[in-house]
């Protein structure tokens, strides 16, 4: 094995030796510069090395599915407006469908970096946007600002008081106030 390790180190000798007839540079100016060549490489590397604590907007998980968010959204409000519209003198027995406008959308906390540079004449801006990611319980999640809920565009109802026209008035003023939608996206009819 000795012998293995003393031609070894021959070699490396006889290759830095070459190295250094060739770009006339000493042996301490030669480990300096190969100090900074693997100093430049793994600054490189790093970059394609992911650590974990930043993400792009695309990777940031849902806390909670669109879908099923809207869906229960809809099931609330409609079950809030069947509720009231049933207390409603004469209104009777009642049924409602709601039509949302878009789905639910989330609105996540972000660090924005803004970047002046002047030249002369000229001013640009640049924007870095970044999602705030929390880490809780081990799963990192994207800090949600707020949730902006769909519009309700249209409601339909049916109830057995709906072919007479006070009570149909009655339930279109109440429906309007509580949605805060116009008296023309809401139809009333008897059941």
């Amino acid at each position: 094995m000795n012998s293995m390790n003393i031609k070894n180190k021959l070699s490396l000798k006889r290759i830095t030796d070459r190295f250094i007839k060739k770009t006339g540079l000493s042996g301490k100016v030669l480990i300096i510069v190969i100090i900074g060549i693997l100093g430049l490489l793994m600054i490189v590397l790093s970059e394609f090395i992911p650590n974990g604590k930043t993400k792009k907007v695309n990777d940031v998980p849902n806390s909670i599915d669109d879908a099923s968010y809207s869906e229960s959204f809809k099931q609330r409000t409609e079950n809030e407006l069947k509720e009231i519209i049933s207390k409603i003198d004469g209104v009777g027995e009642v049924s409602l469908m709601l039509t949302l406008d878009g789905t639910t959308e989330y609105v996540y906390a972000e660090d924005v970096d803004t970047e002046t540079d002047e030249d002369n004449d000229s001013k640009s801006n640049k924007y870095k946007n970044e999602v705030i990611i929390v880490d809780s319980d081990g799963e990192e999640k994207a800090l949600v600002k707020k949730i902006v809920e769909p519009k309700v565009k249209g409601v339909v109802i049916v109830c057995t008081g709906g072919g007479n026209s006070g009570i149909k008035e009655r339930v279109t003023k109440a429906v309007s106030s509580a949605l805060n939608i116009s008296t023309n996206n809401i139809c009333v009819e008897k059941g």
